[in-house]
């Protein structure tokens, strides 16, 4: 089973700049984020198996959550040209998703059949077109994430609960996913 201070180690190792674990019990789920995907804040509403509506509802995304004991918080940290860099914030954006892809194999590879659920920043970009506008199947299920956004988290409040910093002052951009697990010796719920 997996061991807490492992993920910790291996979430190091894969470039995260911050980590913290916290209790799955502890999360809150605020329908404000939801509200946010609803009107397209991020330009990506309705166009993903992975987002919002297709992802379901937030108290059907609770269950899942609550289904494991933890989480490890993955935090990278990049610098970009500041509040209008958005070539930056799009380079950034995949560096984190690279980063966090590959600490997520690394998981899968050292705990074969373990049940998580991962979490990444941002709408799921694996594919460059998603096949749900389409209403066809995700083609590469094994590899589609959802965000921790799309399941009603207030990124903020959840950096702050768990002790991480949020904001990296000017020129910097943070970005957050999450591993949710059952550790070694504790039983499921």
């Amino acid at each position: 089973m997996i061991s807490a201070e492992d993920l910790r180690q291996i979430a190091l190792a894969s470039n995260a700049d911050y980590t913290a674990i916290i209790k799955a019990s502890e999360i809150h789920f605020y329908d404000a984020v939801r509200v946010a995907c609803e009107q397209n804040v991020c330009g990506k509403y309705d166009t993903s198996w992975m987002g919002p509506p297709a992802i379901g509802p937030i108290n059907t995304l609770k269950k899942r959550v609550l289904r494991y004991r933890e989480g490890l918080l993955f935090q990278t940290v990049h610098p970009t040209g500041g509040s209008f860099d958005m070539k930056g914030m799009f380079e950034a954006a995949r560096s984190h998703d690279t980063l966090f892809r590959n600490f997520l194999q690394t998981i899968k590879d050292k705990y074969p059949g373990e049940d998580i659920l991962a979490l990444d920043a941002g709408c799921c970009s694996y594919c460059e077109k998603c096949a749900y506008p389409d209403n066809e199947p995700c083609v590469f299920p094994d590899h589609a994430l959802s965000s921790v956004e799309a399941y009603g988290m207030n990124v903020a409040v959840l950096m702050k609960s768990a002790g991480m910093p949020y904001n990296h002052g000017k020129g910097a951009l943070g970005f957050v996913g999450m591993i949710l697990f059952n550790p070694a010796n504790k039983p499921t719920l």
